[in-house]
């Protein structure tokens, strides 16, 4: 065989025992070693809060601007095909419920479906007004991923940002700090 057809040959080879050797180191890694990052609570220096208007799953249409010098915000960026959304979700139904009249929760579903949004807050309980993101509200918000929460007071200053899925303690507090 000439020396310049078998040269893909063997670049071929290479390819395919780099790619399976990858693959097993993968697989035989413990999965007590691969590391899932934790969520991040990042300290908001008060900045604005971008307006958005939204029209919610129940057809009403809502804008950030409206509770402005009324009412503060947590605002929730989630997916229902995203595991540690669903990790909160039973967290953010219950708080927010502890909440109602004094904190406006309001939900954004990020490259979602209609059918799976509502059957996702219908499994989990959630009855805060949500809707989906159909105009890049998560763009504005500099959304790295899902979920992420903002928290933003009466005068539409984001006060607060986690990154990641939050916990009971964590959410109830940040909750507490702006209801105040």
């Amino acid at each position: 065989m000439k020396p310049n057809k078998l040269f893909p040959i063997i670049f071929a080879a290479l390819v395919v025992i780099a790619i399976g050797g990858t693959f097993i180191l993968i697989k035989s890694t413990p999965k007590s070693t691969q590391v899932t990052p934790p969520p991040v609570n990042t300290p908001a220096t008060p900045r604005p809060a971008p307006d958005f208007t939204i029209k919610l799953f129940s057809g009403r249409t809502i804008s950030l601007k409206d509770f402005r010098g009324k009412t503060p915000v947590v605002l929730n960026f989630w997916a229902s095909w995203c595991p540690p959304c669903r990790a909160e979700a039973p967290t953010l139904a219950k708080v927010s419920k502890r909440y109602e009249g004094k904190v406006k929760f309001l939900g954004i579903a990020i490259n979602d479906t209609r059918a799976d949004s509502l059957a996702f807050m219908k499994e989990f309980g959630i009855s805060y007004d949500n809707g989906p993101d159909q105009s890049n509200i998560g763009a504005s918000y500099g959304l790295t991923g899902v979920p992420e929460t903002f928290w933003i007071d009466k005068r539409g200053q984001i006060v607060g940002h986690w990154i990641g899925a939050i916990d009971e303690a964590n959410l109830t507090a940040r909750t507490e700090e702006l209801s105040r």
